[in-house]
Formats: C-alpha cells, structure tokens, sequence
C-alpha cells in the first residue's frame, strides 16, 4: 500500500477523484490560497510593495537553484517555456548552413521556432523515434561541425521517454555545440541537473505544482558569457543613464537580463509555496514515489494489451505513462466519467497519458486499473 506524499484533503478537488492528469495540469495546493492572499497583501503596500514582490522572485531562485544544482544568478522566470526557447532562437548569431537539432516527438514549442530560421539558411534536422524510443546514437548521427544546437526534452511529454541527459551533453559538447533542455516533465518529479544543459527551460504549472504565467529560465554563465538577450526592456538592466542619457544601461549581470518586463508576481508566490513542499519532501523520495506508481499502471497497460509506448526501465521513464488505445477521446471520457482523470487527445497528440506525482496512492491506480477493464482493447 503505497500513501500519497502530500495528503489528498491538501489539494483542490480531489474528493472521490483520482486525478492522474498531472502531466497536462497538477491539481492545487490548498495552501496556495495563502500565497495568493499574501500577494494581495503585499501588492497593497504602495512602493513597498515592489520590494515584497523582488523578494519573493529571490527566494524562488534560491529554491530553484536547489532543485536544480545550479547558481542563483543563472536562475530566473519568464512567462513560459516557450518564451525561453524563443530567446535562443533570437539571441544567437546564426550563419547559412548552420543547423539545429529537434526530435520528432517534442512538444511544438521545442519544434516550431527554430523553422523562423529556414529563410535564413539554417537547417532544422529532425531525430525519429524507433517504437516510440529515442536512441542517443541516432542523435549523435544528426549533429556534424556546423550544428549550433541541439534542443530535446529530459523526459517526453509525448511518449514519457526520460533521456541520459549527461550522456547527451557530453555528446553535444564535444561537437562545441549548445544544449537546449526543456525540463517540463522532469522538473519536481526526477532530479534534474541544469548544468548539464547551455540553456533549460521548465514549465511550472504540472511537475512543480505551481500555475500558468511563470516558467524557470536557466543561464549556464560559465559556457555562454557573453549571451545577451534578444528582447530588452526596463527590468532588463541593473543601471540606466536615467533621463540625462536615456539610450543608457547596463545590463544585469545575473539572468535577470532576459526578463524585459514585470515577471508574474502572483504566479511566483504560488511557486515559492509549491518549491517548499518539493524540496521538504526531497526530490528522490518523489522520483521513487511516482515511479513505483507507474509502474503499476505499466503492467496494468501491458495485460490489457494495448500499445505501450514508455520505456519500462526505470532509468527511462518518470511520472508518465503513455499508451495507444482505440477511440482515445471516448477512452478520456469513459475514465473521467469513472472518476479518473487522465490526458488524451489534446492539441494533435493522440494517446492516453497517465501521470503519478506526490498526491497519488495506491488507491488511485486500483481505481485506475478497474477503470481499465471497460475498455476496449
């Protein structure tokens, strides 16, 4: 009998529901009420209310840097993943002939940028899976001297493959190109080590239990120097000439030089009350929690014989499971209406995901496996 981590009459909802979603959207913490009435309380303090709300963005750092093995100043947040992808695209000095690096499987936001580069002369190689699997060697097949980046995903939000992501920036680095990962489905569920990476990106509102508005952005300093930000605005510098020279800054020294504007303070103080119930309960007793509850749904999949496409070693997958079934919408709807909740046909990825995290218990995945046995298979 495996207990939730975090008890149910915790979260938002959960009342006779086995919400296995959390690859799509994590449920609430009831104690995010408070982040958000601190907010309130803060943002009404006039001036001071700045101060409070910069504050609150340093400690989410701090946290974040903990999570992720990596410098406080290399830490920030932007609005979305999809915005710190966007500033390498932008940010780098790109050559005709150079080519970046995707699989076939990625989210669309770790595709559809990088085509802005085809007009000028930039190559976009596309890796494909064999049986829903990445192999690392055809990676390295499609990175040659004029690669610049390699964009990839620690663990799939399609397939819930989990990549070696060591091995991968080991093999990246070599060829002296930069190492884009997009920690999404990794980020609050398996360890996750920035430094691997040039530049990581994390949504925070699944994994991390946090909300929409507010992704992590991180800056490997010590590879990338000299790598100024595409879009600027008045948060951007640590200095100005003021209105004598107003054509005059400096930029921050720190990460803080990619937020233009005002980061999503309200979205950041729901983050800092989710970081601290994460790094309370510590990264690898989550990892262990959530792989151990996927494993029950993997053989429940695999005895009901449809199409597994999760790798089942645990050194290859995290908190999702991913699997072909027929009619996937009627398959969400027939779970849902049993009190399951799981993700199926969403924006053109079709299959059913079931994702286990730190609210789940074995009471869900028999609810889950009972649910099963009314499907067609």
């Amino acid at each position: 009998m495996v207990d939730s981590l975090i008890s149910k009459d915790q979260f938002i909802g959960l009342e006779g529901i086995a919400n296995l979603a959390t690859g799509g959207e994590s449920p609430m913490l009831k104690s995010h009420r408070q982040a958000v009435d601190q907010f309130m309380l803060d943002k009404a303090t006039g001036e001071n209310a700045r101060h409070r709300e910069d504050d609150a963005v340093q400690r989410a750092r701090q946290k974040c840097a903990r999570l992720f093995s990596a410098g406080t100043d290399e830490i920030t947040f932007l609005s979305s993943a999809s915005e710190g992808i966007n500033n390498v695209v932008y940010g780098l000095d790109w050559k005709p002939g150079d080519n970046v690096v995707v699989c076939d499987i990625e989210f669309p936001s770790g595709i559809y940028p990088w085509t802005k580069l085809q007009a000028q002369g930039v190559e976009l190689r596309i890796v494909r899976h064999v049986n829903w699997f990445l192999l690392i060697d055809d990676i390295a097949q499609q990175i040659d001297h004029r690669t610049r980046v390699v964009a990839i995903s620690q663990v799939s939000m399609f397939t819930g493959q989990r990549m070696d992501v060591a091995r991968i920036s080991r093999l990246v680095h070599e060829s002296n190109a930069l190492l884009l990962l997009d920690a999404t489905h990794a980020a609050g569920v398996i360890p996750v080590d920035a430094s691997h990476a040039d530049i990581m990106v994390s949504s925070c509102y699944k994994w991390l239990m946090g909300t929409h508005g507010c992704a992590v952005f991180y800056w490997n300093r010590e590879r990338l120097p000299e790598f100024d930000p595409p879009f600027l605005g008045w948060n951007s510098a640590q200095s100005s000439g003021g209105w004598q020279n107003p054509a005059e800054y400096k930029l921050h020294g720190n990460a803080n030089r990619f937020v233009p504007g005002n980061p999503s303070y309200i979205s950041i103080y729901i983050l800092n009350n989710a970081l601290d119930h994460i790094l309370d309960l510590g990264i690898d007793r989550i990892e262990s929690h959530a792989l151990s509850l996927s494993g029950e749904i993997l053989d429940g999949v695999r005895q009901q014989g449809w199409e597994l496409m999760t790798p089942e070693a645990d050194r290859d997958r995290a908190g999702n499971v991913s699997f072909m079934a027929p009619d996937i919408q009627a398959f969400r709807n027939s779970m849902e209406q049993q009190g399951v909740l799981v993700w199926g046909a969403y924006a053109s990825f079709d299959r059913i995901r079931i994702s286990t995290h730190i609210h789940n218990d074995t009471e869900d995945i028999e609810r889950c496996l009972r649910a099963f046995r009314g499907q067609p298979s």
